[in-house]
């Protein structure tokens, strides 16, 4: 992990630039720093452009670059603890000599570095030839081997995949990408449709080809020349542009069929695609790829088949076929058996694996047991086909992307990531130069099927959480082992402790065993510990962990424990950059020594609001403040601005302006007391709010007449406002409003009458629980919605009509509310069906039937005491299953 290690040191230098002004000062007088800058930027570069590199002898080189970078960081920030805890009377007396000591070993530093760089030029000039395997080809024959090409659970996909193929109405050529994560079954699904005996009659010419990720242009030629039927010997020494000439005209004139299985690279494509001619004949061209950028770039329509996982009960199916074949599954493993088919997420290539492990073993339903217990680590111990089809997914990903891949190890298994937690800890870890380029790369991580997409936002679809399969999340795991990048400690996974102190980043899980004793003594010792994530230890457990010895953490995330009160021990790790905790906190004014902090969340389940001292104002590296509920007192004259502040909630009222010293804020959550001092109406000052959530304590009707928002926002929640109908008109203006959520009597009043010209960039509105019974709008008022929620909408008579004459509304949900609202929705449905338009969905949720209590007289209490001893003495059997 070379390449992260460069950049980390490149970003702790530069944060010690921005950030440590005595430290930066004497460093610029010695015009170290940015010489060392510059040579971390070369390195990068040549690390970039070697990384599909797999030789030794790069490994080796970057391994060295790797532990010197870590060794320049250690030194570099050890000192600099160093510097922030001296005392002023002696910091200039010393801080010349220990200024040159520092430098002088990372000259030595960078002079090796040099030595190094040279090398890694040497590498780079040489043949690529060298470096490329010899091509072997993977699908020998046009008739598909037998056992590979039993399908279960892709039907459907087959039936799609052969329509697209033999569609007449599309005679041009057509290229039909096959798309998904690495085992899910692209290849199968397109040896199925290969050897189908309907697409052998209906082309002419049939040939499979298997690209792979390091490819010879010539390998793949013959073979090509070889499927059409024409290859020679005398051809055979043809030069590469004669065999490219011979496939062209054999297929000129012919309805052709070719696979290209398993496409790595646009470049792979291009290298290719010129091979076959347009002939305006129907013939088609089957792609196979886990990359949704070169299936998009090769699709002749910009739409490619996405392949899914199995159901449940698909999974089963197959999980049946390969362990016992045509025999019956023994009753006796059925449930167990189960639970493992389920484990395996859908992913095909696992189930098949984990079926041919438990076939050759013996029937024994412990082992069977032990399998569905840990089934991952099972798999990856086994160093199988499996896991190593799925390494070819991380050596193909480019270098500023792997520490990001790898850093998901840290959540637990089956885990629905946040992505604002994600992207934070990302930031905080030093994996990107730039905290806008979180949000690409994750994308490109989704885009090549490495993690999938969770919740979605509820307008622009912008990615709320994603996932992870537990196959990918064990390799991430075994592969930041290897790489000393991440240490996990859980259940499945126990390394030995010595081995967890050369990590930088420590994450344990909830299921995992502490055992105190020596253990304890040797994770006390880890001085390089960069990060610690905890998922659901007790407190009594974490003291011993953290506390001691780990003077250099950036990240501490362990919100799933609750603490007792903020830990004065935090303000001994001054390097941090986050701190994610969970308790009832009065934040001391000391918090000013986490100079480089950049996020603090603090949740709270106590309903009390946390206290934030007036030092904050003196913070302006603080990006996010996010508390379950908290006061942050006015700023004093002569403090800094959170200039940088991107992020703050949920503030405890807000008693005076904040537009001037948080310009760059665009997410802003407020409680709103009924006895503040001030109105609402200097929101208005922050121009960059794109975000707001305002819960009001009581009726807010007198407030709301004062408030001042600006145009920048796009999002608003409300809650418990009581505000009467007639002053939507004031978030109705807003010309960018896109989302608007009213929540808990938000607003109330029995008549709601939209004014024209109001919501015109509306997407999505949500009126949750309110005792509104007329809502008299039409299309004009909301000519831009798309989505509608009602939930709690007891006494709502009915939608008006005209909303689903709005031409761009997709969906209408509708959530315990009246049944004549029901019947609306249903009719609108059924005008818009018979209009033609089949693009809106209604769903109704079941409304939840009152229970009312009962009265009970004699004869009913005598009739369900006989009942109940009845079922005592077994008069009644009842079975309960």
């Amino acid at each position: 992990m070379a390449y992260a290690a460069v950049l980390s040191l490149r970003e702790t230098l530069l944060h010690i630039f921005h950030g440590c002004a005595k430290f930066s000062t004497k460093a610029m007088s010695k015009g170290q720093i940015f010489p060392l800058i510059h040579k971390l930027n070369d390195i990068r570069q040549l690390l970039a452009k070697s990384s599909q590199n797999s030789s030794e002898e790069v490994k080796s080189l970057e391994i060295k670059i790797r532990d010197m970078a870590y060794h320049a960081e250690d030194v570099i920030e050890v000192f600099q603890i160093g510097l922030q805890k001296r005392s002023d009377s002696r910091m200039e007396e010393d801080l010349i000599t220990e200024i040159d000591t520092i430098f002088k070993n990372l000259h030595e530093v960078l002079t090796e570095m040099d030595t190094i760089i040279e090398e890694m030029k040497k590498i780079e000039g040489r043949s690529d030839e060298q470096n490329l395997p010899v091509y072997s080809r993977s699908f020998p024959s046009r008739s598909a081997p037998g056992d590979q090409t039993k399908m279960v659970g892709f039907a459907e996909d087959l039936m799609q995949i052969k329509d697209r193929l033999c569609n007449e109405q599309q005679s041009t050529r057509q290229t039909i990408p096959i798309v998904g994560m690495g085992g899910i079954g692209k290849t199968t699904l397109a040896m199925n449709v290969y050897s189908d005996p309907f697409i052998a009659h209906h082309f002419h010419v049939c040939a499979w080809v298997t690209i792979s990720q390091q490819y010879r242009i010539r390998e793949i030629l013959l073979i090509l020349l070889d499927d059409i039927g024409v290859l020679t010997d005398k051809i055979r020494k043809e030069s590469d542009e004669q065999l490219k000439e011979r496939i062209y005209k054999s297929l000129k004139g012919q309805r052709y069929l070719i696979v290209m299985d398993d496409v790595w690279s646009i470049d792979a494509w291009n290298d290719i695609q010129m091979l076959f001619p347009h002939d305006n004949n129907g013939s088609r061209i089957l792609l196979t790829t886990r990359l949704t950028d070169v299936a998009d770039y090769a699709s002749s329509t910009n739409h490619h088949h996405l392949m899914n996982f199995l159901t449940e009960e698909e999974s089963w199916n197959l999980f049946c076929q390969k362990v016992f074949g045509e025999a019956n599954f023994p009753p006796k493993l059925e449930n167990v058996g189960r639970a493992i088919s389920k484990n395996c997420q859908g992913l095909p290539l696992l189930i098949v694996v984990i079926a041919r492990l438990l076939a050759e073993e013996n029937e024994s339903l412990d082992y069977w047991k032990n399998v569905a217990l840990n089934l991952s680590s099972i798999i990856a111990g086994k160093k199988d086909h499996c896991l190593e089809k799925l390494t070819l997914s991380y050596n193909n990903l480019p270098p500023h992307l792997k520490p990001c891949f790898l850093y998901m190890g840290i959540f637990p298994e089956n885990y629905e990531i946040p992505v604002s937690r994600l992207i934070k800890l990302w930031v905080a870890e030093g994996f990107l130069t730039h905290s806008l380029d979180a949000e690409g790369y994750l994308m490109e991580l989704i885009g090549r099927n490495l993690i999938s997409v969770g919740q979605k936002g509820s307008v622009n679809g912008k990615i709320k959480t994603c996932r992870m399969h537990d196959l990918l999340r064990e390799l991430c795991v075994r592969i930041a082992h290897e790489e000393n990048f991440l240490y996990v400690k859980s259940r499945s996974l126990r390394f030995l402790p010595e081995e967890a102190s050369f990590k930088r980043r420590l994450s344990f899980h909830d299921d995992a065993s502490y055992s105190g004793s020596e253990e304890d003594v040797t994770m006390q010792s880890m001085d390089l510990v960069r990060s610690f994530i905890y998922n659901g230890w007790d407190e009594t457990q974490l003291h011993s962990y953290y506390y001691f010895g780990c003077q250099l953490l950036r990240v501490l995330d362990m919100v799933g424990v609750e603490l007792s009160g903020f830990p004065e021990e935090i303000l001994q790790l001054v390097l941090l950059r986050y701190i994610a905790i969970a308790c009832h906190a009065v934040i001391p004014a000391s918090i000013t020594v986490l100079w480089n902090l950049h996020t603090l969340i603090v949740e709270d389940s106590t309903g009390i609001a946390s206290q934030l001292p007036i030092e904050i104002w003196n913070m302006p590296k603080l990006r996010h403040l996010k508390f379950s509920r908290v006061i942050l007192p006015a700023p004093p004259l002569n403090a800094s601005s959170l200039f940088n502040l991107n992020s703050l909630s949920v503030l405890d009222s807000l008693d005076y302006d904040i537009g001037q010293i948080t310009p760059l804020l665009n997410k802003l959550g407020i409680h709103y007391h009924s006895q503040s001092s001030r109105s609402l109406n200097h929101l208005a000052d922050l121009q960059n709010l794109i975000t707001l959530k305002i819960l009001f304590d009581s009726p807010a009707n007198s407030t709301i007449i004062n408030i001042a928002l600006p145009l920048s926002l796009k999002k608003i929640t409300l809650e418990r406002g009581r505000i009467d109908w007639e002053y939507m008109r004031i978030f109705g203006s807003l010309p960018n409003l896109e989302v608007l959520k009213l929540r808990e009597y938000a607003f109330q009043g029995r008549e709601w009458i939209p004014n024209e010209g109001e919501f015109l960039q509306l997407k999505f509105l949500l009126i949750w629980e309110t005792d509104l019974e007329h809502w008299r709008a039409n299309e004009t008022h909301f000519p831009r919605l798309e989505h509608l929620i009602l939930r709690n909408c007891l006494n709502l008579v009915e939608i008006p009509s005209d909303i689903g004459e709005i031409l761009t509304l997709e969906t209408i949900e509708i959530d315990h509310c009246s049944p004549s609202a029901v019947d609306s929705a249903k009719k609108i449905l059924e005008d818009q069906r018979s209009q033609g338009n089949d693009g809106l969905k209604v769903f109704v949720h079941p409304t939840k039937t009152k229970v009312y209590p009962l009265k009970f007289g004699v004869i009913q209490f005598v009739i369900l005491y006989l009942y109940f001893t009845f079922l005592i003495y077994g008069y009644i059997r009842v079975d309960i299953d």
